[in-house]
């Protein structure tokens, strides 16, 4: 595979006659979040491509009502890894042709692969574009199948990706997160609101309780006093956001939970969560899809960060506080900067982090709202 023409940046969608480009980011919340820009900005730059996204299942209704692709492509992962479970491989492998025929089937010019794992070059693989390009993060086997584009040391995820737009001659100057809430979900998220009692001009807080990793996690206890100090805050009112699993973790403290925090944990499918989070005016959390995809709807966050480093993989831009406490492991996540943990995985850099600072920042946020209003 040539790609000669590369060498002037924008001539190559133009003299190859590009007009059909798949972006392969196939999970997780967070990462699909922070590949949105790409898209935005090749649209901008280029407004008669036909953008087509491939996304895992658990992952797909983020992208539903997305007004920039021209369709999205469902890798049905679980149901796939189920069947190799259960030893069906022949229906597992129709299932991948299936997939195969859905790819080829859009004639596909470009593929760009922003995960770049071996999964997702297996994608870039089945859709078999002419040309195949990926972001400088290409490791594992997609390396193998898409052309790595030259990278830059000490950026955030976000610009990384846009490394790639810019890459092809596009415009990456105002990055842009759209996504497509419905009127529909909107007034449903209004009457959620208002039957739990929200009233109207109430300030929102959304709260993420809670993610599987310890060293991305604020102890169950500091969660529970930041609520406390929270809901005491005049005209503001928490909405704690989690799954099921951070339900039946926060079982000790449920039945203490104020009156006035409306508590949706383990209740939201993945596009009520994103219609409830456009309500509010402030959001709070560790590294979490939750967190990301509040940033790309325009609110200002806290965000907690522990075995993360939050240069590369924080809120995205300058409206944000972010709390990280940098011990010598630090950060010991994947991260370019992975180093082994010493705590064991206890998470002794996210219990650093003080209630107190956190509720500071919230307040700080707050007058800046004010302020602008």
């Amino acid at each position: 595979m040539s790609l000669g023409p590369y060498g002037k940046p924008g001539s190559f969608i133009e003299t190859q006659g590009i007009k059909r480009v798949l972006i392969i980011k196939l999970t997780s919340l967070g990462d699909v979040v922070h590949a949105l820009p790409v898209a935005s900005s090749l649209k901008k730059s280029y407004p008669y491509l036909h953008l087509h996204w491939i996304i895992e299942d658990r992952c797909a209704p983020i992208l539903e009502n997305q007004p920039l692709l021209e369709s999205v492509i469902i890798y049905p992962r679980q149901e796939i890894q189920g069947l190799f479970r259960q030893g069906k491989w022949g229906q597992a492998f129709k299932k991948m042709l299936a997939l195969r025929r859905s790819l080829r089937d859009l004639k596909i010019d470009l593929s760009i692969d922003l995960q770049g794992l071996a999964k997702s070059g297996l994608m870039a693989l089945l859709a078999w574009a002419p040309y195949r390009i990926g972001w400088p993060g290409l490791k594992e086997m997609s390396s193998l199948i898409s052309r790595r584009i030259p990278g830059a040391t000490g950026l955030h995820v976000v610009d990384s990706h846009l490394r790639v737009a810019e890459f092809l001659g596009a415009s990456t100057e105002a990055p842009e997160f759209v996504l497509g809430i419905t009127e529909e979900e909107t007034s449903w998220a209004k009457e959620f609101l208002r039957k739990r009692g929200v009233a109207e001009g109430r300030r929102l807080l959304g709260l993420q309780i809670g993610i599987a990793s310890p060293p991305k996690s604020w102890p169950l206890p500091a969660y529970w006093a930041f609520i406390e100090q929270v809901s005491a805050l005049p005209d503001l009112q928490v909405i704690l956001f989690g799954d099921q699993s951070d339900r039946e973790r926060l079982i000790p403290y449920l039945n203490r939970i104020p009156e006035k925090a409306i508590n949706t944990l383990g209740e939201l499918s993945l596009r009520r969560l994103m219609a409830l989070t456009a309500q509010c005016r402030i959001f709070v959390g560790g590294d979490s899809g939750p967190l990301h995809l509040a940033v790309g709807l325009g609110l200002p966050v806290v965000g907690l960060y522990g075995g993360t480093d939050p240069g590369w993989a924080g809120p995205y831009g300058n409206s944000h506080r972010i709390h990280y406490k940098r011990f010598p492991c630090s950060p010991c996540l994947l991260t370019p900067d992975h180093k082994p943990p010493l705590c064991q995985g206890r998470g002794d850099c996210m219990e650093a982090i003080t209630v107190e600072e956190v509720v500071s920042s919230v307040q700080s946020i707050l007058k800046n709202i004010l302020r602008v209003s």
